[in-house]
C-alpha cells in the first residue's frame, strides 16, 4: 500500500467516524431531551474535532513527503505546512469557543433545573 492509497483509506475512515458520531450525538441529544440549541453545538463541536484531525492528516502527510523526499529538518518555512497549521489553530479556537459555551449551556441548564426543584 503506497501513501497515497494509506492516507486515503486514512481520510475514509475519519470521514466515517465523523458521520456516525454526529448521527450518534443527534439520537443521544434527543433522547435527553436537550434544547436544539445545545444540539446543534454538539454537531458543531464534532464537525470541528473532524475537520482538526483531518488537517492533521493532512499536516503529516506533507511533513512525512518533505522529510522523505527532501530531508528538510525545518518544515515550518514551507508555504503549504504553514498553511495547514494556521488552520489547525483557528480551528482549535473555534473549537475552544464551542466547547466552552457548550459548558456555559450546561451550567444553566442546572441552574434552572435547581430553580425548578425549590
Amino acid at each position: 500500500m503506497d501513501k497515497q492509497e494509506f492516507f486515503q483509506k486514512a481520510e475514509q475512515a475519519l470521514n466515517q467516524a465523523f458521520e456516525a458520531t454526529k448521527k450518534s450525538v443527534k439520537v443521544v441529544a434527543e433522547k435527553a431531551g436537550e434544547a436544539a440549541h445545545v444540539t446543534k453545538l454538539l454537531v458543531e463541536k464534532v464537525s470541528l474535532e473532524h475537520q482538526v484531525n483531518k488537517q492533521f492528516a493532512r499536516l503529516g502527510g506533507c511533513v512525512y513527503e518533505k522529510a522523505a523526499k527532501q530531508g528538510k529538518e525545518s518544515f515550518i518555512q514551507d508555504p503549504e505546512i504553514k498553511s495547514l497549521v494556521d488552520e489547525v489553530k483557528d480551528l482549535e479556537a473555534d473549537l475552544a469557543q464551542v466547547e466552552a459555551t457548550l459548558e456555559n449551556e450546561k451550567r444553566q441548564k442546572k441552574v434552572a433545573k435547581r430553580r425548578t426543584k425549590s
